[in-house]
């Protein structure tokens, strides 16, 4: 029985705006930085990792996180691109929890040069711009702990 993956989401934030990039393999699709939990490794350690091995930061201050996880399936397109990159599927999903970090450098140090590079083009945008753009599979995840996080103070 295929499972959920361990992930999680960062929202980091620079004055009233957040990142977001386009994926570098699928045009005008837009997400935050993300990733999977590795093993020995808690959230917290994940979503610092995830963050520079995506956008070469680490110019930040923790926010805070989510209390619960956030659960999407992933669409039937992913799970066929899936199929025919990997042979097939080993999870139906993820399970994410999302980390804010404020972004304390400046604009220069975001680098998306990395070994696997996950982006082609980034901005910063509102929130709203954000869950707008996110694809649709992803939009009930990235909604809800958005709220979570606006209304616990934490953004």
């Amino acid at each position: 029985m295929l499972t959920y993956r361990s992930c999680v989401a960062i929202l980091l934030k620079k004055k009233e705006k957040f990142f977001v990039g386009e994926r570098a393999d699928i045009a005008n699709a837009w997400q935050l930085p993300q990733g999977g939990v590795d093993e020995g490794e808690n959230f917290l350690e994940a979503a610092k990792r995830e963050l520079y091995e995506e956008t070469g930061v680490t110019s930040i201050r923790l926010l805070g996180c989510t209390s619960k996880t956030y659960r999407y399936d992933f669409s039937e397109k992913s799970q066929a691109r899936a199929i025919l990159k990997y042979g097939g599927l080993k999870y139906i999903g993820q399970e994410q929890v999302f980390f804010a970090f404020e972004f304390l450098g400046n604009d220069d140090e975001i680098n998306l040069e990395t070994t696997v590079r996950e982006f082609s083009r980034w901005k910063w945008s509102t929130l709203s711009e954000i869950t707008k753009k996110i694809v649709a599979f992803k939009r009930p995840a990235y909604v809800g702990a958005i709220e979570e996080l606006r209304t616990s103070g934490i953004i």
